[in-house]
């Protein structure tokens, strides 16, 4: 089954199981509520539907619908009343569980044992094999550049003339989700076998250019930044910034120049990476688990509570 467009869901009414109780909701195929954050970048919300269709691509039998937990519509709360009577795995498009998940995600499901949420995309290593090549395709100079001296070293062999590698998220209150995200530097550090460094846009220290600056400073002869955001928008814009600030005073001339940004996981008028589909397959797998869990757990209770009263 095809994904969902914003504004209808891709179950009709007459697909929808009616029948109140666990075996009802366990009849059928629980639905895919595939969560975004929401965005008011075109970018952004295209970005959300291609990876709707991806997943629905790889899920034929799946119903995969679209939801946000803020700024786009149909939220989340209002697809889980539309839903009401389906199982439903809620898997957010999020790279890292904070608020969202822990919060906003939670109190949707926390009246209904038959919708359950995943975990965030990330930590994951099909997310740092997939930043991996972003940083591959960042730091290959192009023809033009083949010859420059500003980019001389950029894919050099030796690894102290190898950029030094930021991270850069978009930073979060929430401690776990920063927890997250040093996890996700730290495997990636292991996929590329380089140092990783963090910083944030938003919320957390270091910032996004202060971190770039001080790995100027440290002596790197390079900086590749690694954009750590599902797809094109303001976050992924500021992460950019940061990277191609001049910085002066730093040991490499390369840093008066900037250094180099990678591609979001997502990029405008690419195909869906394969990793990045694979990721969310593998955490609907897991929602499906747990829903089947949660539903043989409900079901215990209540003939439990038949025995009781017989």
């Amino acid at each position: 089954m095809s994904s969902s467009s914003p504004s209808e869901a891709n179950t009709s009414p007459a697909e929808t199981t009616a029948v109140p109780g666990v075996a009802a909701t366990a009849a059928a195929e629980p639905v895919l509520l595939l969560c975004a954050h929401g965005s008011r970048a075109a970018s952004a919300q295209t970005a959300t539907q291609e990876i709707a269709a991806a997943v629905s691509h790889a899920l034929p039998d799946t119903d995969v619908v679209l939801t946000w937990v803020d700024v786009q519509q149909p939220d989340v709360v209002a697809r889980c009343e539309e839903f009401a009577e389906r199982a439903v795995v809620i898997v957010p498009l999020l790279l890292a569980a904070g608020f969202h998940v822990h919060q906003d995600l939670a109190q949707a499901v926390a009246d209904r044992d038959h919708h359950v949420v995943t975990g965030a995309l990330g930590p994951d290593r099909g997310l740092s094999e997939l930043m991996a090549r972003r940083i591959a395709e960042a730091e290959t100079p192009t023809e033009a550049e083949a010859g420059s001296d500003a980019t001389s070293g950029v894919v050099a062999a030796d690894p102290e003339q190898q950029p030094t590698l930021v991270l850069i998220a978009a930073g979060s209150s929430d401690d776990r989700a920063v927890r997250d995200i040093h996890s996700q530097a730290a495997d990636l550090a292991e996929v590329t076998g380089r140092e990783v460094r963090t910083g944030f846009v938003s919320a957390v220290q270091p910032e996004a250019q202060q971190a770039v600056a001080q790995a100027w400073h440290d002596g790197a002869h390079h900086v590749t930044a690694v954009s750590f955001h599902v797809a094109p928008g303001v976050f992924h814009a500021d992460a950019a910034r940061a990277a191609r600030q001049t910085v002066i005073g730093a040991p490499s001339q390369h840093a008066r120049s900037g250094g180099r940004i990678t591609e979001p996981l997502l990029v405008d008028g690419r195909q869906v990476p394969p990793e990045l589909v694979a990721v969310v397959v593998k955490r609907w797998e897991e929602g499906q688990a747990a829903l089947a869990a949660e539903l043989a757990e409900t079901s215990e209770k209540a003939q439990n509570l038949d025995a009781d009263w017989s």
